[in-house]
């Protein structure tokens, strides 16, 4: 069977400027063409041909043949050169997920399940806990990469960033959902974290509100909360709402974030001037502040509007019913899957979703 045609490398960009090291682009490039344009047994390209089309250097073309070989999408023969092998092809996703009690957490992680049996692949869960080294949870994936693609959910940054570079170096296709990570330039899905608090402003907003208090009871050292955070602060500032601030829970990685918004609650109702509505940075947030007002027999919304996010099920059942900016969870795990299938690596952040309940209202003063 004749090699594929080499036009397919004309508009191939192989550049020291682009940060990945030469061999993994090349390597990215050709694991790309086998799948999406070679057969099963089909010759493949040569290495001086690969070396004069991508104007690479003969061990750089070696090294990326080397590791498409070790995952089983080329097979070399000294007789009969180098032939594409398609049998084994990627039919399983591999979730990276940390292990602790979220709600947000094990929802994606079921959507993603549900997107799986939809399209007829299998899921194999890798749980992480504290503690754990980038090393020992690589050492858990078990399938190579021509059978398998990744996604990260829920990570610390500084082992995000780690895993899915080890993860990319050994030739798996990784993707990261919502969990952003400073100068981050691999495969990103996540909620948009800057129409979160645009839209939760706006809904207070739209009530009366003009006293309100960001409960940051999610870790402050997580990016995607310092954007909530610089936003907040930023609305507050171009629309003149002095009386709305910024209440810090000092709440630590691996900590639960409904005791740290329970034990604030005490400080926060004794801010002057009292808020009239709290926006929390997750739905157990919210749920912790219903309690609290619930033992002092404050009226939710008449004496204070309590607005979460993440929008996940327990919310449905709170009393009242919680109002919550939503994760699009179910978009999240279907984008992801989609771009783990997909040619090109990049990143999108989806808008989120607003889930009217009934724990806003217009201030009472």
């Amino acid at each position: 069977m004749s090699q594929p045609s080499t036009e397919l490398l004309d508009r191939v960009l192989i550049s020291k400027d682009r940060g990945a090291p030469l061999h993994m682009q090349v390597r990215g490039v050709l694991r790309d063409i086998i799948e999406n344009q070679c057969v099963d047994g089909q010759a493949f390209w040569t290495e001086t041909m690969l070396m004069d089309k991508l104007n690479v250097s003969r061990a750089t073309v070696r090294k990326a043949l080397a590791d498409l070989t070790r995952e089983g999408l080329l097979v070399r023969k000294a007789a009969l050169g180098t032939t594409v092998s398609k049998k084994m092809v990627a039919n399983t996703l591999g979730v990276f997920v940390h292990q602790y009690n979220s709600d947000y957490q094990s929802e994606l992680l079921q959507a993603c399940a549900d997107e799986c049996r939809k399209r007829g692949l299998q899921m194999l869960p890798y749980y992480t806990h504290n503690g754990d080294q980038v090393s020992s949870a690589f050492e858990r994936v078990k399938l190579p990469p021509h059978q398998q693609r990744l996604v990260i959910i829920g990570e610390t940054a500084g082992f995000t960033g780690q895993l899915y570079k080890a993860l990319e170096e050994c030739g798996y296709r990784a993707i990261v959902i919502d969990s952003i990570v400073p100068g981050f330039r691999g495969a990103y899905v996540g909620t948009d974290n800057v129409q979160v608090v645009h839209m939760g402003m706006a809904h207070l907003r739209s009530l009366g509100h003009r006293r309100i208090t960001l409960l940051v009871n999610e870790p402050a050292s997580v990016e995607s909360v310092q954007i909530k955070i610089h936003t907040f602060e930023q609305i507050c500032r171009d629309e003149g709402l002095t009386d709305s601030h910024v209440f810090h829970c000092g709440t630590l990685l691996g900590e639960s974030s409904f005791d740290a918004a329970y034990q604030s609650m005490d400080k926060v109702w004794l801010q002057e001037p009292r808020p009239t509505a709290i926006f929390t940075l997750s739905d157990p947030g919210a749920w912790a502040v219903l309690k609290w007002c619930a033992g002092r027999r404050i009226d939710v919304p008449k004496d204070l509007s309590v607005l979460g996010f993440e929008g996940v099920r327990p919310s449905r059942f709170t009393h009242p019913a919680l109002t919550s900016v939503a994760h699009p969870i179910t978009d999240l795990a279907r984008r992801a899957i989609e771009l783990l299938w997909e040619r090109e690596t990049r990143q999108e952040f989806l808008p989120p979703q607003f889930v009217k309940g009934e724990s806003t209202g217009a201030p009472s003063s």
